[in-house]
């Protein structure tokens, strides 16, 4: 087994926990992030899922389970945001991600390159690090698998066109993303795990392993899902929380 087979047979049938925080958060403190990795590891969790260079620093010292980084960069320009470029690929490898995710839709990030291409750009420099394709449906899932991914994940599924609204995992897109990787890459599935049940039901359907991010670590996001229920989801909610 090879590093990149060892650092992706840590995670199997696992919790991954993202730990991530706004400034607009009304949580929001220097050490934020790092005291919810501290805690998620506590409870059982196996990787993190880490936003920006100076979090996965801090947090690699002191967390020692896989990481797996980005670094959200958003734009007037374009609409791919998590981790759009080299520059910030390079930057988080370089702070300890052990994991680098990427946008693999089919998005442009100029007029001269769609997100996907990175994959290869990423092979080439870092042979040794798997990747993890936040895609948005299975046509992404297909170009990622074929440029080369290591995983998939549904992060941004609802920013497909085709998407309906829901609070609920979309598990139908976790099935079709198994059915379609078999043994060519695997499905980490993620976006609106909201309970244990959610989990298990995800391993069960063939995920590989499970993010989850609002349900812990995001508190007024978990009361807002509770507020929408109550009130009977009247409130229209941006894309981006």
């Amino acid at each position: 087994m090879n590093k990149k087979e060892e650092v992706i047979k840590k995670l199997e049938r696992g919790l991954i926990v993202s730990c991530q925080a706004k400034e607009s958060d009304p949580h929001y403190s220097e050490d934020i992030t790092l005291l919810m990795a501290k805690a998620a590891v506590w409870g059982g969790a196996i990787g993190l899922r880490l936003n920006t260079p100076k979090d996965i620093k801090k947090i690699k010292a002191q967390c020692h389970v896989p990481i797996i980084g980005l670094w959200k960069v958003f734009s007037d320009k374009t609409d791919v945001f998590i981790t759009p470029g080299m520059e910030y690929v390079r930057a988080c490898i370089q702070a300890g991600a052990d994991i680098i995710a990427v946008d693999a839709t089919n998005r442009l990030v100029n007029e001269n390159r769609y997100a996907y291409e990175i994959i290869s750009e990423i092979k080439q420099e870092f042979p040794d690090t798997p990747i993890l394709a936040d895609i948005r449906n299975v046509e992404d899932a297909i170009i990622a698998i074929e440029k080369g991914a290591d995983m998939v994940a549904p992060t941004l599924s609802r920013f497909d066109k085709a998407h309906k609204p829901s609070s609920k995992p979309d598990f139908e897109l976790l099935c079709k993303l198994v059915n379609i990787c078999t043994d060519k890459a695997k499905v980490i599935m993620e976006s609106k795990i909201n309970t244990p049940e959610d989990a298990v039901i995800a391993l069960y359907y063939g995920a590989y392993s499970v993010v989850v991010g609002n349900a812990i670590t995001r508190p007024h996001i978990t009361t807002q899902r509770f507020y929408d229920a109550i009130n009977g989801y009247k409130e229209e909610r941006s894309l981006f929380y």
